[in-house]
């Protein structure tokens, strides 16, 4: 096994405070500037990094699409200025930053990571995974203790039983975020070779899912697991009928847990107690006040986005919170941004798949799980905002720099092999 060498294990570093940064360790201040504090720590420890390193930064071409939202308020700018301030200052500032972060982890892994080294990347996210597991396994036994309310501020245990969301704060953001892993240990236990290892963390990915009681949570893994099935004919992996046997088996066992087990999943009893009886749970006529208010405001101010956004309006989905906030320019650039991603990450999967006998099947694998989550992504998007809030925006940035280090395998070791090739060719000729 190769020895990790120093720039390695700084870029290690690098993903586990993005995963595991103490966010909230001074309780004092409020949970909103200690996040925004943390976006500060990540340019930080992203800079220190590639300083300490010797790393030459590289812009990968996919990383300016961050710039695309950045266009939107740029373009609506004028008609706002007069009501400037810090809020504007910040949401400003964000757009450069995950550029930033993107080009950053980018350039860490370009330089210091070669294809050999995929199964090191691999095994970090594994451990970072773990981490991750057992934190919400603590927080569901222990609930809401002062030294893991240092990781996520949000109450474990509410009115309607517990809710862990590990240190991505929100439930459905956590299920995001683990919808990564789900795909990646998927195929490690129907095409890999670590099957024992892969089963019992799907059981567990999937269960921390099913507690998580996030309605978000449970709707999007289940339009992701028939996407899925379809990605998988599409890329010939010969997986379809096992995958549908996989769904099942996860299905059949989530319903007799929730029937038979004396599980605490309150929150899910009265959610589905209230639609049988024709009404809506607190969150959901929440999110239906928040679209009518963005389509109607964002469509009459569709030039500048809405005044009220000015006063700090949160609108719990993505694309109708760039038309609130920016009008038609602010759909239309997140709508670009989600699509170009998607698109991007698709065509990797393509050539990885294309050239597996030259990649290697971590590559197909890393491939895939990126696709799953920007795929995720944009059903997330829906009731929430998972590109761009606290934490898993920098998780997504590191998705996408994962893509963009991927494509630089695939061409890079096509390049080293096509002159071989061809040398080979002609000596035979």
């Amino acid at each position: 096994m190769q020895r990790t060498s120093f720039s390695q294990f700084v870029t290690y570093a690098c993903i586990f405070l993005l995963f595991y940064w103490p966010t909230y360790f001074i309780p004092s201040i409020t949970p909103s500037v200690m996040q925004k504090f943390y976006f500060i720590v990540m340019f930080a420890v992203l800079a220190i990094g590639i300083l300490v390193t010797r790393t030459r930064p590289l812009v990968p071409a996919i990383s300016y699409v961050y710039l695309l939202p950045l266009l939107a308020m740029l373009i609506t700018f004028p008609s706002n200025w007069e009501k400037f301030s810090e809020f504007h200052f910040a949401v400003l500032i964000k757009p450069l930053l995950l550029f930033f972060y993107t080009f950053s982890f980018f350039s860490l892994l370009q330089a210091h990571f070669k294809i050999t080294d995929l199964k090191k990347i691999s095994n970090v996210l594994f451990v970072m995974l773990l981490l991750q597991l057992l934190l919400i396994a603590l927080q569901i036994i222990l609930g809401d203790v002062a030294f893991l309310k240092v990781i996520s501020f949000k109450r474990v245990y509410s009115g309607y039983g517990f809710r862990a969301s590990g240190s991505f704060d929100w439930v459905y953001i956590t299920c995001y975020v683990l919808t990564f892993y789900l795909a990646y240990y998927i195929l490690e236990f129907l095409i890999g070779e670590q099957k024992k290892t892969s089963v019992i963390l799907i059981v567990l990915i999937f269960l921390a899912i099913f507690l998580s009681q996030s309605k978000t949570g449970y709707l999007a893994t289940a339009l992701i697991a028939i996407y899925f099935t379809l990605i998988s004919v599409i890329l010939n992996l010969g997986i379809a009928k096992k995958l549908l046997t996989l769904k099942l088996f996860f299905i059949s066992i989530a319903v007799l847990a929730f029937i038979k087990l004396d599980l605490n999943l309150e929150y899910i009893s009265r959610f589905l107690e209230l639609i049988s009886n024709g009404e809506m749970d607190g969150s959901t006529s929440t999110r239906k006040n928040q679209i009518i208010v963005a389509v109607e405001e964002g469509l009459t101010y569709w030039y500048s986005g809405s005044p009220n956004a000015l006063k700090g309006l949160i609108i719990e989905n993505t694309f109708l919170d760039y038309l609130f906030r920016y009008g038609l320019f602010g759909l239309i650039a997140i709508t670009l941004l989600f699509l170009t991603f998607y698109f991007y990450s698709l065509r990797i999967c393509f050539a990885s798949r294309r050239n597996v006998e030259t990649l290697g099947f971590k590559h197909l694998q890393l491939s895939i799980a990126c696709h799953i989550a920007i795929a995720s992504s944009i059903l997330y998007g829906f009731t929430g905002t998972p590109m761009d809030a606290y934490r898993s925006a920098i998780w997504s940035a590191f998705v996408v720099a994962l893509m963009a280090y991927l494509e630089y395998l695939n061409r890079s070791k096509l390049a080293s092999v096509l002159p071989s090739k061809t040398k080979g060719e002609t000596c035979t000729a």
